[in-house]
């Protein structure tokens, strides 16, 4: 939702139709390469595309995905273009970045940690500000690339029609916090890969504003167009 006014001219909404409430969950990105690769840290993928000749290439599940943007971020950051190449899903992209027919994937930690932990993907680094609590080893992109403030998070969160009346937004945001906080909840999201939010309306709006200016400006410098 938050970059789709960029990627498409003629949807029905914009973020401006909704009210922030609070967010929900944030869900972990990682960048993986095959575990067979000779590629065995961030920066030594970094130094390959730098170099003169190479083509490294990506897989998606889809052209504007999240593993989308997030690849075409970590190019322009990183200083080296790659060539992109979409799936139909997430499966048969993990597969062939296990096989070594693609470079890399950014893909949910949830999805792709039993395949690193049986030695089919070899994890380069988690796309979010800290080290993740299930891959405590594996470093933040920011610092195994050297690339201060990369993010590339997934994140869910509730959202009321503008126009709201505080005082109903006020009660929806504490009967969901209260849901969110409780100790069910919490270890349902963590077992699916998700970390527990519960942020303040204004909170999340920062979140909102603040990413759809990362990810237009990502969708802008990379052209990246979705067919109508």
């Amino acid at each position: 939702t938050l970059f789709r006014s960029s990627l498409f001219s003629d949807l029905p909404y914009e973020l401006g139709h909704f009210a922030p409430i609070t967010q929900i969950a944030n869900v972990e990105n990682v960048l993986v390469i095959s575990a067979k690769s000779s590629i065995s840290s961030l920066k030594e993928l970094i130094a390959l595309g730098r170099s003169k000749g190479t083509n490294l290439t990506y897989a998606t599940p889809g052209a504007g995905s999240i593993a989308h943007l997030a690849a075409e971020l970590l190019a322009r950051s990183a200083g080296f273009p790659m060539t992109h190449v979409t799936y139909r899903g997430v499966t048969p992209a993990l597969t062939d970045v296990m096989r070594g027919e693609v470079t890399m994937m950014f893909s949910q930690l949830s999805t792709a940690k039993p395949l690193i932990a049986a030695g089919e993907l070899r994890a380069l680094g988690v796309a979010s500000k800290v080290r993740s609590a299930v891959l405590p080893d594996v470093p933040t992109i920011a610092e195994a690339g050297d690339m201060p403030g990369f993010e590339a998070v997934s994140w869910y969160a509730l959202m009321a029609p503008a126009g709201t009346p505080e005082a109903i937004v006020a009660k929806l945001h504490d009967g969901a916090v209260e849901a969110i906080n409780a100790p069910e909840a919490k270890a349902g999201l963590e077992a699916q890969g998700a970390m527990p939010v519960g942020s303040t309306p204004a909170e999340l709006a920062t979140v909102i504003a603040t990413d759809t200016a990362r990810w237009a400006k990502v969708i802008r410098d990379a052209n990246i167009k979705i067919a109508p």
